[in-house]
């Protein structure tokens, strides 16, 4: 299974537009005879009108946050690993959506799910402002990671059913750990963190269970955390319905085995994320290569750019996806093993990895996706 707008100012031109033409109303209401009904009407309006310029002038930073919510894919969503057009299709959430503990409020503002996985974007408010080296903490030694923050989390769904036997660190309870939640997004001022994150269906223990079209999730969040820069204790807890979107996913048959018995059998394309599928085939292993381990492999897009898939996953963003290259080559010990992933991942090989890996493999297998 399986964002961007710089600033939003303060609409004041169509604030004072509102205002002028409610004013306007204002004076035709009293050339109506039914004065007491009709101005009725205008006193309400001219009040949500006196509170919205309240609230604009007198609370400039919280105004600027009202477009935010709904909106925050639209924002954040070009720089997520799983990048794509996420505010065109996620939906927004309305109950169950935000929850306050020690002063921190957490609202989760929209969803989309597809087979493979679920997006959610998030908001993070604090009473208190950001640390000034918590805003900084995009810089890690020399490179710009981006900004993140981290959720220590528990969650539910509601189709996957407890096993009759497990070991307490294999299932959800007491011993278990889920994987952290890795936020990705910006700061929008001192006290406020857009962003969002993906979850897997692929993963364990997800991954266990076929996904159905619609199910109840639940999300509990223990602890935001900052790089070891900025921490939060406390309990912000969630529920809501997710919908998938079932429309079907491109599929690729591929079926083609490599030297081991690994069996890339098909490619699962979506239009934010790539799935590589394999199996073990016993009768498929060539002689000589019994140990599943003295072959590894690597995968380069249609441009020999190297694919860093997790678990078979990747996104499509970055890549050149009309076809893709696996190249099998020999690691028979640890140390060939090692000095082979230096030169491609550290070596900087640059246009000729695809040469190097041309030299060195002994199987390959060329993937058409268009």
């Amino acid at each position: 299974m399986q964002i961007r707008l710089n600033e939003i100012p303060v609409p004041k031109e169509k604030l004072d537009a509102v205002v002028g033409e409610n004013m306007q109303k204002v004076r035709n209401i009293y050339k109506v005879k039914k004065r007491r009904r009709n101005l009725a009407s205008w006193i309400s309006a001219a009040a949500a009108v006196a509170l919205i310029c309240l609230f604009c002038f007198t609370n400039p930073v919280l105004a600027a946050k009202i477009p935010l919510i709904g909106h925050i894919f639209q924002r954040v969503q070009d720089v997520q690993r799983y990048s794509g057009n996420f505010h065109e299709v996620a939906q927004p959430l309305a109950d169950h959506n935000s929850a306050v503990s020690d002063g921190v409020t957490i609202t989760l503002s929209e969803i989309y799910s597809n087979q493979e996985a679920m997006y959610v974007s998030v908001m993070i408010e604090t009473e208190e402002p950001f640390p000034e080296e918590v805003k900084e903490s995009n810089i890690v030694g020399d490179d710009n990671v981006g900004y993140h923050m981290c959720f220590s989390i528990e969650q539910e769904f509601d189709f996957m059913e407890e096993p009759e036997a497990y070991e307490p660190f294999e299932w959800p309870g007491k011993e278990y750990k889920w994987t952290e939640l890795d936020i990705k997004g910006e700061y929008t001022d001192d006290h406020t963190f857009v962003g969002a994150f993906r979850t897997d269906y692929n993963l364990y223990p997800i991954g266990l269970f076929e996904v159905p079209d619609a199910f109840n999730w639940k999300l509990k969040v223990n602890r935001i955390d900052v790089l070891g820069r900025y921490a939060k204790e406390g309990s912000w807890e969630f529920e809501t319905d997710v919908t998938i979107d079932t429309r079907e996913p491109e599929v690729i048959t591929v079926n083609e085995s490599a030297p081991n018995g690994s069996v890339l059998t098909a490619v699962t394309m979506t239009p934010y994320e790539v799935r590589v599928d394999y199996e073990y085939d016993e009768s498929k292993v060539q002689p000589g290569y019994e140990d599943y381990s003295s072959v590894q492999g690597i995968m380069l897009d249609a441009d020999g750019k190297c694919i860093n898939d997790k678990a078979g996953m990747f996104p499509t963003a970055g890549y050149n996806l009309s076809r893709i290259y696996v190249y099998y080559f020999e690691t028979r010990t640890e140390e060939e093993y090692m000095e082979i992933q230096e030169k491609i991942y550290n070596g900087n090989l640059g246009d000729e990895l695809q040469e190097y890996l041309e030299g060195i493999s002994i199987q390959k297998t060329i993937v058409e996706l268009e």
